[in-house]
C-alpha cells in the first residue's frame, strides 16, 4: 500500500456524525429552553430520530452511502427537522388552549396547518432537488448531500403531520 486515505475518510465522517448527534442535542435542548414543557419537548423530539431513520432507509434504497457529503445533508436537515412538528404541535396546544379535547386539538390543529407545512417544507425540498440533476464534478459532489436533505425534510412533513397528532393526543379518549 502506497497511500492510504483511509484513516483520514473515518475520522472525517465520525467528526460529522458526532456534529450532527452535537446538533441535535442542542436542538433539543433549545426547545426546552423556550417550550419550558417537558412533555412537548419529548413529543417535538422524537422527530428528530425517526425522521433519520427514514433518511437512512431512503439512503439505502437509492444506494447512497454514508460519506461525508451525506452525512453533511443530514446534518443540514437536522436542523430543519423539528421546525415542522414545531408547527404542527403549536397549533394542537392553541387549540387545547381553546377548550378542544386533546383528540379534537390534535385533529383540527393539524388540519389547520398541514398545507401551510406541506408547502413550507416542499419549497425548501425545491431548493436542493435541483442540485441532483447537476453534472460533472459539482454532482458527484453534491448529489448525496442534496438527496439527504431532501429525505430528511420529507421524513420530517410525513412525521409531523402524523406522529406528531397522535402523540400529541395521547391518553385522550375517543371523540
Amino acid at each position: 500500500v502506497l497511500f492510504d486515505q483511509s484513516h483520514f475518510i473515518q475520522q472525517s465522517v465520525d467528526e460529522v456524525r458526532d456534529a450532527a448527534l452535537v446538533g441535535g442535542l442542542l436542538a433539543i435542548l433549545v426547545l426546552m429552553l423556550f417550550l419550558r414543557d417537558l412533555r412537548s419537548t419529548l413529543i417535538i423530539a422524537t422527530s428528530i430520530p425517526i425522521s433519520v431513520v427514514a433518511t437512512f432507509v431512503a439512503m439505502y434504497k437509492l444506494d447512497i452511502t454514508m460519506n461525508v457529503m451525506s452525512l453533511g445533508g443530514l446534518t443540514l436537515g437536522i436542523g430543519m427537522l423539528v421546525d415542522n412538528s414545531i408547527v404542527v404541535l403549536e397549533a394542537v396546544y392553541r387549540r387545547r388552549r381553546d377548550g378542544a379535547t386533546l383528540y379534537r386539538a390534535a385533529v383540527d390543529g393539524t388540519s389547520e396547518v398541514a398545507a401551510a407545512v406541506t408547502a413550507s417544507t416542499l419549497t425548501s425540498v425545491a431548493v436542493f432537488v435541483p442540485i441532483v440533476f447537476v453534472e460533472g464534478i459539482a454532482g458527484q459532489l453534491f448529489r448525496d448531500q442534496a438527496l439527504t436533505v431532501t429525505f430528511s425534510l420529507l421524513a420530517s412533513l410525513v412525521v409531523a403531520i402524523t406522529l406528531i397528532p397522535m402523540l400529541s393526543a395521547a391518553g385522550s379518549r375517543l371523540p
